[in-house]
């Protein structure tokens, strides 16, 4: 039974013993009277040439393996099984072939060989025997069991004996080889258990295909015991999954594991399984229970049960799947579990909807999965990433589009796909659609506020440019014109004589114009203090200057700021110093200014009595509109702390 295991190269042994036993059983079939009609014989081959064909093909795409020479003895043991069975049968018959008595002898008990094709692919599916020396034992004890059991049947059956020393005989050795079988499947226990996620795919693989063989054993058991049907109706089935079913679910779990997704396939047909099972007690328990009632009125409790059986298959159904999916399918409960916390975690606030993505790689276990939103307001086709930069999917790479109705919300690229992450991350896109939308509402919120920050900061330069221009033309036009009026109206005075009306006149017109002067220069500062020419440094020098408290101020002189940031934190600094004055009663009045990577940051702190409320209010909403912050500290009794920060860019300004 462990010949498979270890022979190389591997496939081409039981192949070449399937051919030998198709032959065989071919040559004896053509003696008179012997062996199934040709039709027969014909059909039985090629059902047996199936798990060796297979086998053949697994060993040939994975030359290493030991599966496909292990699959490819699932076919090749019966076929020399009945191959032996055949010939020893000669010895039977007045023609026997050579050696028929010896091999009449070894056929007795040669049945027991057609379980080695299964023992072997339990011991090395799906990438080889388990490391260690005790797994090598158990292939061997598979191999001597079988050897026993073979022995100690066909001695027994040869002699006609039931004696004392033959029965313990047999039960030893069927003990043993049961314990060596049990070993085998217990392998695929441990090896579930230990596997990688590739490996425990591939398992379920060989679960759905086998689970169908004790299913199909058991109905054709139940056929053969209360409907008599023979041996060729009752067992064709459970042949077939034996010989079909495993095969093909071996094949695809070592070539194509992600062919489809095993979890959903396993799922669904123990539900079913399951629900038939319980849909059928429950039509048993009402049957029974109708005829006890009704007595000979057997159709009536024939119909209520089915009645009753039909209704209650659905719930039946939804709650055993829902158990199963539990069970079975471990992998996609968790996922949805976690995926569920995540949601309540972003309704609850104590989660942020952005990191949707990470949470889909994490569950998906696939780093390289990127989730794309589309903004409303945008073309087709076009998407950004969860930082709101522009995002093109990668091309070849699987794409699951997101959609609301018919409106297209986003996408979601897989880094690796397969038919099992396909369907789950279909799922768990529907499941994360809230914090989806809402990354998605949020993006374009952002993006619309900083357009407005982007419009409102153009305003500010576009209006900083303007009251620049203005102050330089009230400085150099108007206000140079009204001098020039005046000191002509000067000249003309002085040809007159002092005392006269015309010379009064005339200095009462040249006082108006002086007076017009200081107006228009305090209009200009207003609109732009023109010490700011100098520099921010030179502006607020000149600014605190004459103070009558001590004022200590700390400004870089090389600090180069924008005329808006560089306006905004001169009437800053200007009203703060003025609050100080008039209303702090203070004795010492702190100013600094720095320049903090982009950020202009401006303290004005005096000593003062505190206690301000609602100060600043003329300048907070300057400073919001350059998109800075201001705060303000006031405790009575503590002094008045001003801190702002003004966002700027170097561009050769002050």
């Amino acid at each position: 039974m462990g010949i498979g295991l270890a022979s190389r190269p591997r496939a081409a042994v039981p192949a070449g013993v399937f051919a030998v036993g198709a032959g065989l059983q071919v040559a004896l079939t053509a003696r008179p009277g012997q062996g199934d009609p040709a039709p027969v014989l014909a059909v039985t081959l090629a059902v047996l040439a199936i798990p060796v064909v297979l086998g053949c093909l697994v060993g040939t795409r994975v030359p290493d393996g030991q599966v496909g020479a292990a699959l490819a003895w699932v076919g090749a043991a019966p076929a020399a099984v009945f191959a032996v069975e055949m010939w020893g049968e000669t010895d039977l018959t007045s023609s026997p072939w050579p050696g028929a008595h010896a091999v009449y002898l070894v056929k007795l008990g040669a049945w027991v060989w057609n379980l080695a094709g299964f023992a072997a692919l339990c011991l090395v599916f799906p990438s080889g025997l388990l490391p260690g020396p005790r797994w090598r034992a158990v292939a061997w004890t598979v191999a001597a069991a079988g050897v026993a059991v073979n022995a100690t049947v066909s001695w027994t059956a040869a002699n006609l004996r039931d004696g004392p020393a033959e029965t313990p005989a047999v039960l030893t050795a069927f003990g043993v080889l049961l314990a060596a079988l049990g070993a085998s499947v217990l392998s695929l226990v441990v090896r579930y258990r230990r596997g990688t996620r590739t490996t425990r795919t591939q398992l379920r693989w060989l679960i759905l295909g086998a689970g169908s063989v004790p299913v199909l054993l058991a109905c054709g058991w139940a056929a053969q015991t209360w409907w008599d049907a023979g041996d060729t109706v009752a067992y064709t089935g459970f042949l077939l999954a034996m010989l079909v079913a495993v095969p093909a679910a071996v094949v695809v779990a070592v070539l194509r594991h992600d062919l489809f997704d095993v979890d959903r396939l396993l799922g669904s047909s123990l539900a079913w399984l399951l629900t038939s099972l319980a849909s059928a007690a429950v039509f048993a328990c009402v049957g029974y229970a109708a005829g006890s009632l009704l007595g000979a009125d057997a159709r009536l409790g024939v119909s209520g049960a089915a009645f009753v059986a039909a209704l209650a298959l659905p719930v039946l159904h939804r709650h055993v799947n829902d158990r199963v999916g539990r069970l079975v399918d471990r992998e996609r409960f968790v996922l949805d579990a976690r995926v569920r916390d995540f949601v309540r975690d972003v309704r609850d606030g104590t989660a942020q909807p952005e990191t949707v993505e990470a949470v889909l790689r994490d569950v998906l276990g696939d780093p390289e999965l990127r989730l794309l939103v589309r903004l409303p307001d945008g073309p087709p086709g076009e998407y950004v990433g969860l930082s709101g930069e522009a995002a093109v999917p990668a091309e070849g790479r699987t794409r699951i589009p997101l959609r609301t109705g018919e409106i297209e919300v986003g996408v979601v690229v897989l880094g690796a796909a397969s038919a099992r992450r396909l369907r789950r991350a279909r799922h768990a896109a529907v499941q994360a659609r809230l914090p989806i939308e809402v990354t998605r509402l949020r993006l374009e919120l952002r993006a619309a506020l900083d357009e407005v920050r982007t419009s409102r900061a153009r305003l500010l330069s576009a209006s900083a440019r303007e009251r620049r221009q203005l102050e330089r033309d009230l400085h150099d036009g108007a206000q140079q014109q009204i001098v020039a009026a005046g000191m002509r109206l000067r000249s003309v005075q002085r040809g007159l004589r002092p005392g006269t009306a015309e010379h009064r006149d005339l200095d009462a017109v040249v006082e108006t114009l002086e007076a017009t002067v200081v107006e228009l220069r305090r209009l200009a500062h207003g609109v732009r203090p023109a010490r700011l020419d100098d520099g921010l440094a030179a502006a607020l020098g000149a600014l605190v200057a004459a103070s009558p408290v001590e004022v200590r101020l700390s400004v870089p002189g090389d600090v180069r700021v924008d005329e808006v940031a560089a306006t905004t934190a001169y009437y800053v600094v200007a009203e703060a110093y003025a609050n100080a004055l008039k209303h702090a009663d203070a004795a010492t009045v702190t100013i600094r200014v720095d320049d903090d990577g982009g950020v202009l940051r401006i303290m004005v702190a005096d000593d003062g009595v505190g206690g301000a409320r609602g100060a600043l209010g003329s300048v907070r909403d300057r400073v919001a509109s350059a998109g800075g912050g201001l705060a303000v500290s006031s405790p009575p009794g503590g002094g008045t702390l001003v801190e702002v920060s003004i966002p700027h860019a170097d561009r050769g300004g002050r």
